[in-house]
């Protein structure tokens, strides 16, 4: 007998000790917290039920010392365990009996005063025969301990009235969890039964607690497992949305220097047609002609035009290792102030190129190119409604051993909470953009080792402070500057 109760205690400690662990660490871990807690709570209780309740088998028909304390802790973990059953059952099949499940709390809160005064459990014990051989010791309970029982009896098959009745809203997983839970009910039948005498004693209530645990248990573990699922799946989601983010940013990118590109082609070319047109017009006239000058001049200027688009394919090559070289920082910025489209705009912006053109550093030529032109972009769409003056500034700033290169524009700025977080994904200044150019100056500063800071106030402009590692290499006349104002 007593190996048997021994086996029961064991068995539940490992069962309950092994899910309490383990709930604990996904109420951690998940973002599920609030039902393993719920759960756990359950599982304490039902821990140390099993404990209070092998107390009171015994081989002889004797009470056990401490007898009384056994039979209230019996009942008060029983009591628990009822409540927190059907608070579990509608939290995770959502039921809908919130109303039911204050009034049950509401009932059980003083439900430890009413024990210690000896209003639910009665000092006599009645020792019950078991079938597999020994006593068990079992207390009377007091009217108000009966009522409480027949209170929580009718909690749980009304819990599984209701959730019957919404059976076909149910999933796979919600039908299973239903399916094994419903094994408590014959479980159960024999358990009042035998406290009301008609059968001899047998215990079920230990497996009744077995079973809800495991039930909950996996119901709550398939349930972390399809979130953790769900999520995988929203993340790929994500993935694709966020690369579709940057080809769309990519696209209207290129949609907006396309006019410049348009517009400095077609210079070229007219360069070309009214050299033709003058070479042809002169040649019909003189015979004697020397049309070597202009053949040169249409050469110079095809050159030009395909200079120009090897600057562009340049910069368009797939992201790899930094190459440095030797680049002239205002003529990066010349080409950007051409491919902005700045003065093709209604009313236009005027850009300003104060870096002298005596000055060389250390840089990737197409990182430069991107950092300059996302910069100029975005200042034109911060001005693309501003009424106040529509300036975009190139400037350095002299330092012995580092390029210190400055982008500022007079227009509307940021509020503090846009400017101290510019470079993280997703911000942009921009209505309907996606912070992916600031990203692509953040890269392109990060390629050189280098670092970058922003001053802006509403109303007063926005500066862009670009500070690289390589000293600046300047060679003769340093005031020497691009004179180009688009």
């Amino acid at each position: 007998m007593q190996n048997w109760a021994q086996a029961i205690l064991w068995l539940s400690a490992g069962l309950y000790g092994y899910l309490i662990v383990h709930h604990g660490l996904q109420a951690s871990l998940s973002k599920e917290r609030v039902r393993n807690l719920w759960l756990i709570a359950f599982l304490i209780c039902c821990l140390i039920f099993s404990f209070v309740d092998v107390r009171m088998y015994q081989p002889t028909p004797h009470p056990p010392q401490n007898a009384y304390t056994y039979a209230i802790g019996q009942f008060l973990t029983s009591s628990l365990c009822a409540v927190l059953f059907v608070h579990l059952m509608n939290d995770l099949l959502k039921l809908g009996i919130q109303r039911l499940m204050r009034a049950l709390w509401l009932i059980t809160l003083p439900l430890p005063v009413f024990a210690l005064l000896g209003w639910i459990v009665q000092p006599n014990f009645e020792a019950r025969p078991i079938l597999l051989g020994g006593y068990y010791i079992q207390g009377d309970s007091t009217p108000l301990g009966l009522g409480y029982s027949i209170v929580y009896l009718l909690a749980f098959l009304g819990s599984f009235a209701v959730a019957y009745r919404r059976w076909r809203c149910y999933g796979a997983q919600d039908r299973i969890l239903l399916g094994v839970l419903s094994l408590m009910i014959p479980l159960v039948t024999v358990d009042m039964l035998v406290y009301y005498g008609m059968v001899a004693f047998l215990p079920t209530w230990n497996y009744n607690y077995w079973v809800v645990s495991l039930a909950f248990s996996l119901r709550l573990n398939a349930q972390i497992y399809q979130l953790t699922h769900d999520l995988a799946q929203a993340n790929l989601e994500l993935q694709n949305a966020y690369r579709q983010m940057v080809e769309h940013e990519r696209l209207s990118t290129i949609g907006q220097v396309v006019r410049g590109i348009i517009h400095d082609l077609k210079n070229f070319f007219n360069n070309v047609q009214s050299l033709s047109d003058v070479g042809i017009m002169r040649a019909r006239k003189d015979p004697q002609f020397d049309s070597a000058r202009y053949f040169e001049n249409i050469r110079n200027a095809t050159q030009q035009a395909h200079q120009y688009l090897m600057d562009l394919l340049a910069m368009t090559h797939e992201e790899g290792d930094v190459e440095l070289d030797e680049v002239v920082p205002a003529q990066v910025a010349r080409e950007v102030e051409r491919l902005s489209g700045a003065r093709l705009l209604n009313p236009p912006i005027q850009i300003v190129n104060n870096i002298p053109l005596n000055l060389r550093m250390r840089a990737d030529r197409r990182y430069l190119m991107q950092l300059f032109l996302n910069l100029t972009l975005n200042a034109i769409q911060a001005m693309r409604g501003w009424n106040g003056e529509r300036r975009i500034e190139y400037d350095w700033v002299e330092h012995p051993e580092q390029t210190i290169l400055v982008i500022r524009d007079t227009g509307p700025g940021m509020p503090p909470e846009v400017r101290d977080h510019l470079f993280e994904r997703a911000i942009t200044t921009k209505q309907g953009g996606s912070g992916i150019g600031l990203m692509l100056v953040q890269r392109a500063i990060e390629k050189h080792q280098g670092v970058i800071h922003v001053q802006s106030e509403v109303g007063q402009g926005t500066t862009f402070v670009c500070v690289f590692p390589a000293p600046p290499l300047l060679e003769s006349a340093p005031n020497e500057t691009v004179a180009s104002v688009a």
